[in-house]
């Protein structure tokens, strides 16, 4: 059992008390794929020593990036994931970076996310292009985002976009990086085939 750094949600309830959230599908998720989270706080003080003995890390989707909305517990977020990727990407170590994980890395190389109409509570079949770690031709995937990206970082490859030039799946040229911008852990047609992708990438 491998034992991955996974990014949650953070909630803020009416006392300003803030909470750590993981929804009910990413729990399933990493049950299907025999990953353990390795807890770390994202309000405390960034700390590597915490992450020595960690294979990979999970980027996960939920809400926006604080540089499309502005909140304090984005900006939080944001920030604790950058440092999380920017550890695990120079230990070449597993990263899977979801929705608004996928947002976030290429927010972290400076990219600009654009807004999008047709992308929420819908699902598209994406063709598969010269992909490291996905052998299928064809996925039919969800979607449930307004910001998407339509340009990459150097070190990306497009694997897969749509007819409005928004990207789907990229991935590193070199680093074991898969970024996806539909939600392997909600359901939809080729959900398994998802998740043995995942489990062949962090082997």
């Amino acid at each position: 059992m491998k034992n991955f750094i996974v990014s949650s949600r953070i909630s803020e309830d009416e006392n300003k008390t803030k909470h750590l959230l993981y929804d009910i599908d990413t729990l399933e998720m990493l049950k299907k794929l025999n990953i353990l989270i390795t807890p770390i706080n994202a309000l405390n003080k960034f700390n590597k020593n915490l992450l020595k003995d960690t294979d990979g890390l999970f980027l996960m989707g939920g809400g926006n990036i604080n540089k499309i909305e502005k909140k304090k517990i984005n900006e939080i977020r944001d920030k604790f994931e950058k440092n999380l990727f920017r550890y695990f990407i120079k230990k070449n170590k597993p990263i899977i970076g979801i929705c608004r994980g996928f947002q976030n890395i290429v927010s972290f190389y400076g990219i600009k996310l654009c807004y999008i109409k047709n992308h929420v509570r819908t699902s598209h079949r994406v063709k598969i292009n010269n992909s490291r770690f996905i052998k299928y031709k064809t996925l039919d995937v969800n979607s449930y985002h307004n910001y998407g990206v339509k340009k990459l970082p150097n070190d990306f490859t497009i694997i897969s976009k749509l007819e409005d030039d928004t990207i789907e799946i990229a991935e590193h040229n070199t680093k074991k990086v898969l970024c996806f911008m539909f939600h392997p852990e909600r359901k939809m047609r080729s959900q398994k085939k998802i998740i043995e992708v995942l489990k062949n990438f962090i082997k």
